[in-house]
């Protein structure tokens, strides 16, 4: 394994957001490498719905993938992410099953149609978003059972995301806007790629629903890694400024991280220690 491009991939996602480079500091060394591979890991599968035009080459990206996550636990890993996620004792304690199904679940939304309104598109994200909240929960907190709440945050931090992606996913002719929202502010997708006083409503109107969610996850219980419980944080402050901000897009993809941020991820990094198994703590 080259160390150099294990670090790379953990610099690329950790600077991909200013609360994951905060959380970082909340870890020990061998939780970075493992965990953080982990999520970086998760992003590259990401990157493979997102950045591909063609369904059929990410279909056979997803599917090295697959057969990655199957060799990996041999001992047989390929990629410098699976070599150093594996060298961890917690990534080879986690069952074949829970590696293979978030990419098995990612193929499926390649093909899946585009949802008619918010409801259906929970509903075809749900599978990916509970197999990862599955893998994450047996990684971070070893073999307990995944809580729903680890699956709607998973969920809505998809969705979150691909709604900062507007415009990449219209160039690709999707939506990351329920068909019945673009109906509603008489939007195409190929509106989308262009502001305007219509996007700027629709925008608005789905950063509601995603906070909505989002404040409802809060409430619930159930173990939310350190990441996903900053990510929690990050996005409902986000989504809150795009509904009040002039241009909603910029304020979902503004930064505002102080002080404050600081405060909420420490408090979130003794929530997390404070579920770990008593054999996982210090």
């Amino acid at each position: 394994m080259s160390d150099s491009a294990f670090d790379d991939y953990l610099a690329q996602w950790r600077g991909a957001s200013p609360e994951r480079t905060l959380a970082w500091r909340f870890l020990r060394p061998r939780e970075r490498m493992c965990f953080g591979a982990l999520a970086a890991l998760e992003h590259e599968w990401l990157k493979v719905l997102r950045e591909a035009r063609e369904p059929q080459v990410a279909a056979a990206r997803l599917g090295w993938w697959r057969e990655e996550m199957q060799r990996a636990p041999q001992g047989q890993a390929r990629h410098p992410l699976t070599q150093g996620l594996f060298a961890a004792p917690r990534a080879n304690a986690v069952p074949v099953p829970h590696w293979t199904a978030p990419v098995e679940a990612a193929m499926g939304l390649l093909m899946a149609p585009p949802p008619a309104d918010f409801a259906a598109q929970c509903g075809v994200v749900a599978p990916f978003a509970d197999a990862i909240a599955e893998l994450e929960t047996c990684v971070w907190f070893g073999n307990v059972a995944t809580s729903p709440r680890a699956a709607k945050v998973t969920l809505l931090a998809h969705l979150a995301a691909n709604l900062r992606g507007l415009e990449s996913m219209a160039e690709r002719g999707r939506s990351p806007l329920p068909m019945n929202l673009l109906a509603r502010h008489g939007l195409t997708i190929d509106a989308l790629g262009s502001d305007s006083p219509a996007r700027r409503a629709a925008v608005r109107d789905y950063a509601a629903e995603l906070q909505r969610g989002l404040a409802g996850a809060a409430r619930m219980q159930g173990p939310l890694t350190l990441f996903r419980a900053v990510g929690l944080q990050h996005d409902t402050d986000a989504l809150g400024r795009a509904m009040w901000a002039d241009e909603p897009l910029a304020g979902l993809r503004s930064s505002a991280f102080g002080f404050r941020g600081l405060l909420k991820t420490w408090r979130a990094a003794r929530t997390w220690r404070s579920m770990l198994p008593i054999e996982s703590r210090p």
